[in-house]
């Protein structure tokens, strides 16, 4: 017998040593749901998670607790926060992993079946995932545009992301209102196969080069909405320079849509790096504060932002604080939930997902 026959698991399979938000391959799924390792400090923070993320569900009516819709997590690299947020997206959303060797399927919150031993820690989660949620999970610094200033750049992408879960334009967020609105209206799927029909290109594959298609969406505009000519034309010449955005309009945007959808349905932004992407400006770190605090007061606890940071909250924020004195209390009180992982267990982790 060869020494590599007496481990359950292959020693030769890739490892993927380094999470990524945006790896969501099959394969990528299946090991990283049966590979993660909940080391005795793991499972506090999924209980504090959850407890937390149940309080909503369990007092819709309590203020208090739709106020309290941030988690911060922290952790130096190598701690595994990344890791940890994408398992809780995978739970969250109630995924379905396929194994890519025997093509079985198994949802998330079976994969903790054998890693949490304790029954109403996983009753918990079992109960949490059973409501229908909307996860958006991504790198920040991947989705920002480096051509945009700084001070947009935080409330863009998180509107960007929100335009893609619709199916709407990402790129462009005045092609996506635009989208929007012929939504709203019931005309959205004419307005496209209409397009499709005199541009002889989808919608969705022509929308990104939006400048050089405008002839053909005029005509559309006109014949799906009835416009004349004049007023299609003046609107999309107009379109870029009238849209407009604030963390409240994208607050009450969210909260539309979620009136769309079943009691009880979340919408949970899972952001990847936002300690990186803030750094030390303590303007980002108050636009964040107003994103949160807005989907705190327009959604309740039915709009959630989860964030990954090197640095604890309070670290982040007294550096600021000595820097430029700026009142971050309100933002304290959103992230009640903050989560501190450390590479304490790094052994029993390389045991148990490596052999």
């Amino acid at each position: 017998m060869l020494i590599k026959e007496i481990f359950v698991k292959d020693l030769s399979r890739k490892i993927n040593g380094v999470v990524k938000a945006e790896q969501r391959e099959p394969s990528v799924i299946w090991q990283e749901l049966d590979e993660f390792v909940v080391t005795k400090e793991l499972k506090s923070h999924v209980e504090k998670f959850f407890q937390t993320y149940l309080e909503f569900l369990d007092s819709p009516d309590d203020v208090a607790a739709g106020n309290r819709n941030g988690v911060w997590i922290s952790g130096f690299f190598g701690s595994g926060k990344s890791h940890f947020l994408k398992i809780l997206s995978y739970l969250l959303s109630n995924i379905q992993a396929t194994d890519p060797v025997t093509s079985k399927t198994k949802i998330a919150v079976d994969f903790l079946k054998d890693k949490i031993a304790d029954p109403l820690l996983f009753g918990d989660i079992k109960r949490a995932v059973n409501f229908s949620c909307d996860v958006i999970l991504f790198n920040i610094d991947s989705k920002a545009d480096v051509h945009e200033d700084s001070q947009a750049q935080l409330l863009s992408v998180f509107t960007k992301v929100f335009n893609e879960l619709q199916g709407f334009c990402g790129q462009y967020p005045y092609v996506a209102n635009l989208e929007y609105e012929l939504q709203k209206e019931g005309l959205l799927e004419a307005f496209r196969a209409d397009f499709e029909a005199s541009a002889g290109i989808s919608w969705v594959e022509a929308r990104d080069a939006f400048h050089f298609r405008r002839d053909e969406i005029i005509e559309s505009l006109k014949r799906v909405r009835n416009m004349s000519h004049d007023s299609a034309e003046k609107w999309f010449d107009g379109a870029e320079e009238a849209y407009t955005n604030s963390p409240e309009l994208f607050s009450k945007r969210i909260k539309q849509y979620l009136d769309t959808k079943p009691a009880n349905h979340r919408i949970i932004f899972m952001v990847d790096e936002m300690g990186q992407f803030i750094g030390t400006d303590g303007q980002q770190m108050l636009k964040l504060q107003t994103i949160v605090e807005d989907l705190g007061i327009y959604c309740g606890g039915q709009a959630w932002v989860v964030v990954t940071s090197q640095e604890d909250m309070d670290s982040t924020i007294g550096d600021m604080q000595a820097r430029q004195r700026n009142d971050f209390s309100k933002i304290q009180g959103r992230f009640k939930c903050r989560l501190s992982l450390s590479s304490a267990n790094t052994d029993e982790v390389i045991q148990s997902r490596l052999l």
